[in-house]
């Protein structure tokens, strides 16, 4: 079961400080894998896709000497049983290559118990030190994606993972910046939880100081209109929307959701006034939305048709794929590099039909929708104990959780940091 048990204190620190510095390396690399993969070490690109990976298992190692690996969670325990069961068939009746079965365990099993480790350990000063990291870093990380919005396609700021190639075009000859990461989504998602700690400093005074709250406000405002993409935006309005549970379940604090509100178009206003690249940047933005119209329609209904065709994978794949398709790790681009497959799936709830058909792939879609379910509930619990930062932190990591490319291992990292950073969150009596 998610963790319920709200923290008692400080008491298990030095019990857990190490695993907590290891936690603390895990959400390092996730922030600067790619910059080793675009920038640092380019012919090492393929290994560090898994760089983070001997980080979790030694966290493992330490949690289940320690008594507190969740080994009886409903959700591991779940999700265990359905890789086993894809590994298997994937072994006798698919006959796929070695590695990009394991590949494709690894990304159903590997990183998601870290959700429940990091709810068990972490405390409120380790949840509001993350958030006052993600604030800190958000000026550098905007500063690095301005840089790459002014530069060539071909500049070293926008090469590729593996130091060739380039970025994805966006309107305007421009790139989708990435910052430090390996594709634009790594940005998308970091942002989206500075968004998250950004409307908690605002809603609880003195948790985070004024100065930091505005430096991470203008710098996510500035990347939104230098990002190229459209996504900065809309999955950063998810987490804005975490107000309407906020407003429902404790309509008293409606008067400070106004004022953060306020705040927030504030520092919009003065960025289009005094800063002439947010000027730049939103013209850039407006061709690409005027771009993006003439193909998909307006914004909300481009918005609702892109979940919609994650939801509705599913059953289209389901018309041209084996009844036990082609194997675990065959539809991610990892997957096929380490073996054999199809290559990575365009469309999150494709990738679990795509390698273990119809029947067997739907259980691991369910399985996701249940994990965003549980995260939400325990969030809106938190919230009638007078805790709003986890339904914030739902904000951003559940939608990854639900409909993210998990293959990509930015997007896993994300999902389950973040996911790890709700439910400790949410374990708080009050934060």
């Amino acid at each position: 079961m998610l963790q319920r048990r709200a923290y008692d204190g400080e008491a298990e620190a030095s019990e857990f400080a190490f695993l907590r510095t290891l936690i603390w390396c895990y959400f390092l690399l996730l922030l600067f894998e790619g910059a080793m993969r675009k920038w640092w070490f380019p012919g090492l690109s393929q290994g560090l896709l898994i760089v983070r990976d001997p980080i979790v298992i030694w966290i493992y190692f330490l949690a289940y000497t320690k008594g507190i690996f969740p080994f009886e969670n409903k959700y591991i325990q779940r999700v265990f049983f359905w890789t086993i069961v894809a590994v298997a068939f994937s072994v006798v009746i698919n006959k796929a290559h070695v590695f990009t079965i394991s590949y494709g365990a690894r990304t159903n099993i590997l990183h998601f118990p870290l959700i429940f480790v990091m709810g068990r350990i972490l405390s409120r000063k380790d949840v509001l030190l993350f958030g006052r990291t993600f604030l800190f870093l958000a000026l550098p990380m905007t500063w690095i994606v301005a840089e790459q919005f002014q530069a060539d396609r071909d500049d070293i700021l926008n090469v590729a993972a593996g130091g060739t190639g380039y970025q994805l075009e966006t309107s305007g000859g421009k790139v989708r910046a990435s910052g430090t990461f390996t594709f634009v989504s790594g940005i998308v998602f970091y942002y989206c939880f500075v968004m998250a700690f950004v409307i908690y400093g605002f809603l609880k005074k003195d948790v985070f100081p004024k100065w930091l709250l505005y430096l991470g406000a203008s710098a996510t405002f500035l990347a939104m209109v230098t990002a190229g993409s459209r996504a900065v935006i809309a999955e950063s309005l998810q987490v804005v929307a975490c107000f309407g549970f906020l407003a429902y379940f404790r309509p008293h604090e409606f008067g400070r959701i106004t004022a953060s509100v306020f705040g927030l178009c504030a520092i919009g206003l003065v960025l289009y006034s005094q800063i002439d690249l947010f000027k730049v940047g939103l013209n850039f933005l407006s061709l690409r939305f005027e771009e993006a119209a003439n193909v998909e329609g307006n914004p909300i209904a481009a918005y609702f048709n892109r979940y919609w065709e994650i939801v509705s994978a599913p059953y289209y794949y389901s018309f041209f794929t084996d009844t036990f398709g082609y194997g675990l790790g065959t539809a991610t681009r990892a997957g096929t590099a380490l073996g054999a497959g199809l290559g990575g799936a365009e469309v999150s709830w494709s990738r679990p039909i795509t390698e273990n058909g119809p029947i067997l792939g739907i259980l691991f879609v369910a399985w996701r929708v249940w994990l965003a379910k549980g995260m939400l509930n325990i969030s809106i619990n938190a919230i009638k104990r007078g805790n709003y930062l986890a339904i914030f932190l739902f904000g951003a990591a559940g939608p990854i959780i639900l409909f993210g490319l998990l293959g990509q291992p930015t997007n896993l990292g994300f999902a389950t940091f973040g996911g790890g950073l709700c439910v400790a969150a949410a374990r708080m009596r009050k934060l």
